[in-house]
C-alpha cells in the first residue's frame, strides 16, 4: 500500500519496451476517491527523492521532445553537422579557428566523448529541424556544485526561436532536476562580455530584477594572455608565492564579502572547506577527462596580497580556455607591482603546456591602475537556484516584452563572449 511518506528505494518507470527509468521516490499524498463508474480509485503524488545523471537524461529527452519535436538533450549528436553550424553561425572566428587547427585531433576525440557518450559531466541542449542544427547551449559541471553555461548559438533563422528555444530547454531542465543531490546543481554560471547585448540583456537584466547579489552576483574580470618567460627570475626577498591555506580562503572570503558580495567564492569551491577535495577531479579522470586544480597565496611579509588558482583542464573544453586558465585575485594592491604578479604568474605557468596562458584578473581596477593591457572585459555571473523563480518570471516578461514590441532578443553573427559563442 501507497501511504504518505512512504519512500520507496528503487522505482522503476517503464514507458515503453526497454525504455527504463529508475529513481528513489517518496509518497507526498494520497486522495481516495472513485472513478466514473464509481469503483473505487485512489490517486497518489510521488516526488523524486533521487536519480542517476543517465536517467535525468533520458527523462530530460522524452519531456522536451514531447514539448517539441525538434528539441534535442545530450544525444548522440551528428559531430560533422555540428561543426558546420559552429562555422555557420560565426560562432568559430579566425583567431579561434587557428587555435582549433592546431589541437584538431585532440579537439575531435575530445568532443566525441562529450556529445557521443552520456556522461555525467555534461549537457548539451540542441534545437534541430530535418537534422539542420539551429540553436545549441551546453553546460558542464567544472565545480563540485555549480554546473558552467557556454557555447550559446544560433542561427539566423526562425527569428532567432532556436537560440531562445535551448535557453529555455536548459532553464526547464534545471527547474526539473537541480534539487536532485545527484545533479550537484546549486549554482548556475557563465562568463560573458558586457558589450553583447544577449547576454548584457538576459543574465545582467535578471541580475538587476532579483536585486540580491546572494540570488545573482555579476563580477568583472580582465582577460589578459601571459606569455611563458624562461629567463624570467623568482620574487624578490619578503616575498613568497607559497600553497593556499585554508585560513587564506577565510581571509579571501572576507575581502570578497566587502568588496563583492556575491556568488563567486560558493560557486568555484573557494571556501576553505573545499581545499582537498579531488571528488569531482577522480570523475573526471575515471571518464577520460582532465581536471586539476591548485591554489597559491602571495604574500609580503607575510601579508595576503593575491590569490592564484589554476585550473587545468582538457584544451577546448570551453573554446575561450576559461576552465584551463589561471584566476587572480588581488586583496591588497598596495606596493603590489605588476613585475611581482607577472613573476609569480609565470612560476605558476609551468602547469601548462602551451605558451600563452589566457587569465582572468580581478578586480579590473587593478589592471587599470597598473596600466596592464587587457584583451577584454569578462562578467562572470552566477544564480542562485534558490532564486530559479525571479529567474523565470523575468525571462518569460522578456520574451513576452519582446514579443509586443516585435523585436527579437539577437544573436550577432560573430561574438567574442563566451555565453554566446564561445
Amino acid at each position: 500500500m501507497l501511504l504518505v511518506g512512504l519512500i520507496i528505494p528503487e522505482l522503476i518507470i517503464e514507458f515503453a519496451n526497454n525504455f527504463i527509468i529508475k529513481c528513489k521516490a517518496q509518497v507526498v499524498y494520497r486522495n481516495d476517491g472513485a472513478a466514473e463508474d464509481d469503483k473505487p480509485q485512489v490517486k497518489c503524488g510521488i516526488a523524486f527523492l533521487g536519480m542517476d545523471m543517465q536517467d535525468q537524461s533520458k527523462l530530460a529527452s522524452l519531456l522536451h521532445k514531447a514539448a517539441d519535436r525538434r528539441s534535442y538533450v545530450s544525444h548522440a549528436m551528428d559531430l560533422d553537422a555540428l561543426w558546420k553550424f559552429f562555422f555557420k553561425t560565426g560562432f568559430i572566428y579566425p583567431e579561434k579557428y587557428a587555435h582549433i587547427h592546431a589541437n584538431r585531433v585532440r579537439f575531435k576525440e575530445l568532443y566525441k566523448r562529450l556529445y557521443m557518450q552520456n556522461s555525467s559531466i555534461a549537457r548539451h541542449f540542441v534545437y534541430q529541424d530535418k537534422g539542420e542544427v539551429q540553436g545549441h547551449l551546453s553546460m558542464i559541471r567544472f565545480y563540485e556544485n555549480a554546473w558552467l553555461i557556454h557555447h550559446h548559438a544560433a542561427s539566423r533563422s526562425g527569428c532567432n526561436k532556436a537560440g531562445l528555444n535551448v535557453l529555455r530547454q536548459l532553464g526547464h531542465y534545471v527547474n526539473d532536476f537541480h534539487s536532485l543531490y545527484s545533479t550537484h546543481l546549486n549554482y548556475a554560471c557563465c562568463y560573458f562580455r558586457p558589450d553583447n547585448k544577449f547576454p548584457q540583456r538576459v543574465f545582467g537584466g535578471v541580475t538587476e530584477y532579483i536585486n540580491d547579489k546572494k540570488g545573482a552576483s555579476i563580477d568583472p574580470f580582465a582577460y589578459v594572455h601571459y606569455k611563458k618567460n624562461l629567463n624570467c627570475i623568482g620574487l624578490p626577498e619578503r616575498w613568497v608565492l607559497a600553497e593556499t591555506l585554508p585560513e587564506d580562503l577565510l581571509e579571501l572570503e572576507g575581502f570578497y564579502e566587502c568588496k563583492s558580495g556575491g556568488n563567486m567564492l560558493d560557486a568555484l569551491d573557494l571556501k576553505w572547506d573545499m581545499i582537498g577535495n579531488n571528488d569531482l577531479s577522480e570523475e573526471y579522470h575515471r571518464l577520460g577527462f582532465k581536471r586539476e586544480r591548485r591554489f597559491f597565496s602571495l604574500k609580503r611579509d607575510g601579508a595576503f596580497k593575491a590569490f592564484i588558482m589554476v585550473n587545468i583542464s582538457d584544451i577546448g573544453l570551453n573554446m575561450s580556455d576559461l576552465t584551463n586558465c589561471i584566476h587572480i585575485i588581488i586583496l591588497d594592491p598596495e606596493d603590489l607591482p605588476d613585475t611581482i604578479l607577472s613573476s609569480s604568474v609565470n612560476m605558476v605557468s609551468e602547469c601548462y603546456e602551451q605558451d600563452k596562458i589566457p587569465t582572468l584578473l580581478y578586480p579590473i581596477s587593478y589592471a587599470v591602475d597598473q596600466s596592464i593591457p587587457y584583451d577584454k572585459t569578462y562578467n562572470l555571473w552566477v544564480l542562485n537556484l534558490h532564486y530559479l523563480d525571479p529567474y523565470f518570471r523575468y525571462l518569460e516578461n522578456l520574451i513576452h516584452r519582446n514579443k509586443q514590441e516585435d523585436k527579437v532578443l539577437s544573436f550577432p553573427r560573430v561574438q567574442h563572449g563566451n555565453v554566446e559563442a564561445r
